[in-house]
């Protein structure tokens, strides 16, 4: 019997050895995609190219005066959709769900908003979150799915029955890089067992950005705030506290130092030796003084009381940061981009990454520009749009394109956002963007891309047919 149940064992080994086999041959099929995708020579992957395209790549298109009024109306728009070619506007779905979770169309100024609120509009929006999260399947990282005991014990967390019926804001500024959520916990809420996409991520926020706070977490681990582009929670520990005043004598400094690559290191001494957090890309902080030996910032951080505390930081001389915002031209935004060829996807900005819109916001907030997170919003911020007929044939959109700005132009729809780099020299028009997909190669195989990169119009993997609006960010 013994020899009879070792038969059986070894032959059960052997089947789960070819299985795995199996699915681990299949998964092999899978590779990285080139650097290059298919239409893409190897030195359109450089600024340098592009920028030798522009007529003018220094002129300024915005000045910082016309940046804030830009900014302002950005803020205070009022979007309305129209039937676009007889169907729905490209913008539109999800635009409405996208709002009630908490990323902002307009973007908010925290320090702005009145002393009160009241307490039936957070119950509304903490309600409505509870809804989305009961009515689909959410997976953690064990790629397990929630049950209705998690799913209850998330929206216990929301403390909705604490809300008062008039609440009165506190302030904060962010400490470190943070993540806004729609649910008071940092385990992720994938939306399959495939793709890391966390559907409990809002947005990511920097340090040196200004909150309203409205609520707490039952086990007081997560505060909800107001950010300037989104509401959702955010863990206590990324929050110092102050009065509005002290906040906005901080996050407006006029003297202040930009993130202008993807991450910037900062110590805490002289000597660079104690490592304490990073500038990321867009983030600014306030400068104190620059010489030789390099920059002395101040750094916001939480006291053990919650409160807000500040210290010296230091940074490189020969760190990749500006003074001020950097002057808004073609050369810049080209600059800036190419930055961040090669970055990795994240999923509204989960892990310190960025998705596609995301990208593209932090992009333009180089430059002091103010949007939304979602692919709708940025493509709604400028008056100056250019919607696609559908009907077109692939030449005919591709001749539509010769009238549309390249470099500070913004395209797509509701479910992906590109810029356009515009014409090259071989005569095929080009967009860059961070794309979280792949294609097939001509054998089959699926090529991952999963970064920011550079495509050709021509190709299957976002060609001109995909793009519905085009977007030029200027007043």
């Amino acid at each position: 019997m013994l020899v009879k149940r070792t038969s059986i064992a070894i032959l059960v080994c052997i089947g789960l050895f070819l299985c795995y086999s199996s699915v681990f041959a299949q998964a092999k099929k899978g590779r990285h995609a080139p650097d290059a995708l298919p239409g893409v020579e190897q030195e359109m992957l450089t600024a340098d190219y592009w920028i030798s395209l522009q007529n003018d790549p220094d002129k300024v298109i915005m000045t910082p005066a016309e940046i804030e009024k830009f900014n302002e109306k950005v803020r205070t728009k009022h979007v309305v959709f129209e039937n676009r070619f007889g169907k729905r506007n490209p913008l539109e779905p999800e635009f409405a769900l996208t709002e009630i979770k908490g990323p902002v169309m307009n973007p908010l100024l925290p320090l702005d908003l009145p002393a009160t609120l009241p307490g039936d509009s957070l119950r509304v929006r903490l309600e409505s979150n509870i809804g989305w999260l009961n009515s689909r399947d959410f997976y953690d990282s064990r790629n397990v799915i929630y049950d209705d005991r998690m799913k209850q014990k998330l929206a216990d967390a929301m403390n909705v029955k604490a809300i008062p019926d008039v609440i009165k804001r506190r302030f904060g500024v962010i400490v470190n890089n943070a993540m806004v959520r729609h649910y008071p916990t940092a385990v992720p809420g994938y939306n399959d067992v495939q793709y890391e996409m966390d559907m409990f991520q809002a947005v990511g926020i920097t340090t040196n950005t200004p909150v309203a706070i409205l609520h707490q977490s039952s086990d007081g681990d997560f505060l909800y705030v107001e950010s300037p582009v989104s509401r959702g929670w955010i863990a206590v520990e990324n929050i110092a506290l102050a009065d509005r005043e002290t906040i906005r004598k901080l996050t407006q400094d006029k003297k202040f130092l930009l993130g202008a690559v993807n991450k910037v290191p900062i110590y805490g001494d002289s000597g660079y030796q104690n490592f304490a957090r990073h500038l990321y890309f867009s983030a600014t902080i306030p400068l104190l003084k620059k010489d030789a030996s390099g920059y002395t910032v101040k750094m916001a951080y939480r006291k053990p009381d919650g409160s807000l505390g500040l210290a010296n930081g230091y940074i490189r001389p020969d760190a990749d940061v500006h003074e001020g915002y950097l002057p808004y031209t073609k050369r810049n935004v080209l600059i800036q981009i190419f930055k961040l060829l090669g970055q990795p996807y994240g999923w509204a900005d989960q892990d310190n990454k960025h998705d596609c819109s995301g990208t593209q916001r932090v992009l333009f907030a180089c430059f002091g520009i103010i949007t939304g997170r979602h692919p709708s919003f940025i493509l709604s911020a400028s008056d100056h749009q250019y919607f696609q007929d559908p009907a077109l044939s692939h030449e005919e959109k591709l001749k539509k394109l010769e009238d549309i700005e390249p470099v500070i132009t913004v395209a797509g729809n509701y479910g992906h956002l590109v810029l356009y780099l515009g014409k090259a020299k071989n005569g095929q028009h080009y967009f860059i963007h961070q794309a979280g997909w792949g294609y097939e190669d001509t054998d089959k195989t699926h090529l991952y891309v999963n970064c920011v990169t550079v495509s050709s119009l021509d190709h299957s993997f976002y060609s001109a047919e995909a793009a519905s609006v085009f977007t030029t960010l200027k007043r």
